[in-house]
């Protein structure tokens, strides 16, 4: 067998190191050991009482599997587990429910990953290597409706030569296999609990912790499940609850309501610092916001013209939108791949289409009528989206469109009915890389067959750039990889389907009774890492 360095070395932009090798071997590593030091710290005045966590956004349900939306992921990461996850201040990853790293044959196709023993789901059902293949078998069904079916796209069959072993045999060599093991979307769920309720209202994991309430649309309350495998969080109690407008959940930080807000808007940012018992803090993201076009499929046919949309592209002044709004707290995109993910290069940058409002104008002039197009915008009413289409609609406007419309709607809304035909010309995205993978990028955003249908393109582009995508994942070749994530990001921006706004910070805050308290990568949480402060 080959090692597993060889296939996942290229599955994340981050360097895995022979250490990594150390915390996984005899399957007694805790998911925390390598988070900062939480848990050992001694407990304040905080101990025993209700963690009260404010979101701006709504989540969509608990099933990990079928929810893709970063509020019900805050839930779902508390509640389940993947096989690995990757560490929130390494960046490496780290053995989760698995054992040890997988093992892969000489031609990349058959996958052996041992399982961590001793391990049962909250309703008691034990993990096994049948709940994992229980779980993949869901993914890949097209009937069950996963939120990341290409997580298993690359599977054939999962064999399980015994409870605590698992057999991937792939239909091509997957460089980015232990990313997806590693995606919250390929969260282990219980066999039992799955057949027997709706996991999207009545979860059921592995996790530090364990749903016991929820009111829809309000809030949802965790407990700590004693019964964890692993080390035991500090925090007992758990309750996260929707406030949708952020300057009310700033107020409850500040009078003591909430103890921790994973996304503030760089406009709150002075009135959190004056907040003596209140951190504001960063972290390091792999997220980009960009503006999507739509040339099939739109309300207007004018957006299958190229120049057209080039115009648009051309009116999206994102420099002053990182400058005035994010107040530099967020790094201009010149390419869809971000600087952080595995196949960006400095040749990416070089097929930006550049903020020009007099070159939007001149493509406008020269051909009579197109200033006067009505654009539909849809906009998510969540604070962030409704102040980009607020600043963009205003900058295309300057730029010499004279009838973007925008309709604002509610996040929950946007999720699905952004998919559709027919219902919108351009929209504002984003995609919080969990994996780090320009190809985990790529194919959930842009794929014709396996992305989210948001972006679509020419019939033509759409064949090339699925090419491109499927080209970056099949392969463990580093070099290959990154020479198809190149060309299905040029495509994306030189055809000007796609532009790039910003490279976003993580920025969130908490009360300062709490220590250990970040977010990794994704944006995504875990409160089995925070605890109190001394």
């Amino acid at each position: 067998m080959k090692s597993w360095k060889k296939l996942i070395c290229f599955a994340t932009a981050c360097t895995l190191s022979l250490g990594l090798l150390a915390g996984c071997g005899d399957g007694s590593t805790t998911p925390a050991e390598s988070a900062a030091p939480a848990n050992s710290a001694a407990a304040g005045s905080a101990e025993g009482k209700m963690f009260n966590i404010a979101l701006t956004a709504p989540f969509t349900g608990f099933d990990p599997l079928r929810t893709n939306d970063s509020a019900s992921t805050y839930v779902n990461a508390q509640i389940y587990e993947t096989l690995y996850r990757i560490d929130p201040v390494s960046g490496e990853y780290n053995c989760l429910l698995a054992a040890d790293y997988p093992e892969f044959s000489e031609d990349g196709l058959t996958a052996t990953i041992k399982l961590r023993k001793g391990v049962t789901f909250q309703d008691g059902t034990p993990f096994n290597a049948e709940a994992v293949k229980y779980t993949f078998e869901l993914i890949k069904n097209p009937d069950f409706g996963s939120a990341r079916a290409s997580i298993a796209g690359s599977i054939d069959t999962i064999e399980c030569p015994d409870e605590n072993t698992v057999v991937l045999h792939l239909k091509y060599e997957d460089g980015v296999l232990l990313a997806k093991l590693a995606h919250t979307n390929s969260a282990i769920v219980s066999p039992t609990a799955q057949q027997k309720q709706d996991l999207m209202t009545q979860p059921c994991g592995t996790g530090p912790y364990q749903f016991v309430s929820s009111v829809s649309g309000s809030n949802v309350v965790l407990t700590r499940n004693d019964n964890y495998w692993g080390d035991k969080p500090a925090i007992k109690d758990v309750t996260m609850t929707i406030i949708t407008e952020e300057s009310t959940a700033i107020a409850r930080m500040e009078t003591g309501e909430a103890d921790f807000m994973p996304r503030i808007s760089v406009e709150q940012l002075p009135r959190v610092k004056a907040m003596s018992s209140v951190t504001s803090d960063t972290s390091e993201a792999a997220q980009i916001y960009y503006f999507a076009m739509r040339a099939e499929s739109a309300v207007n046919p004018i957006m299958a013209e190229k120049d057209f949309r080039t115009a648009l592209a051309k009116g999206i002044d994102k420099q002053g939108y990182v400058d005035y709004i994010m107040e530099g707290y967020a790094s201009v995109a010149n390419s869809v791949l971000g600087p952080k993910i595995f196949g960006y290069t400095e040749e990416a940058e070089t097929h930006n289409i550049a903020y020009d409002p007099d070159g939007a104008k001149a493509i406008l002039d020269a051909h009579p009528g197109w200033a006067d197009e009505e654009i539909l915008f849809l906009v998510p009413s969540t604070p962030v989206y409704s102040k980009m289409g607020e600043y963009f609609q205003a900058s295309l406007t300057k730029a010499g469109f004279n009838k973007i419309k925008i309709e604002t709607i509610d996040w929950s809304a946007w999720l699905t009915e952004s998919k559709a035909d027919g219902r919108f010309d351009v929209t504002m995205a984003a995609w919080s890389n969990v994996t780090r993978d320009g190809s985990e990028l790529m194919e959930p955003n842009f794929h014709s067959v396996n992305g989210a249908k948001r972006i679509r393109l020419l019939a033509a582009d759409a064949a090339t750039l699925d090419g491109y995508i499927d080209a970056s994942k099949t392969t463990s070749e580093k070099d290959l990889r990154i020479e198809n994530l190149l060309k299905a990001n040029a495509l994306l921006m030189d055809e000007a389907y796609v532009q790039p706004v910003y490279n976003s910070t993580n920025l969130f805050c908490y009360n300062t009774a709490y220590t250990g308290v970040t977010l990794d990568a994704s944006g995504t949480f875990y409160v089995s890492d925070f605890g109190y402060a001394a």
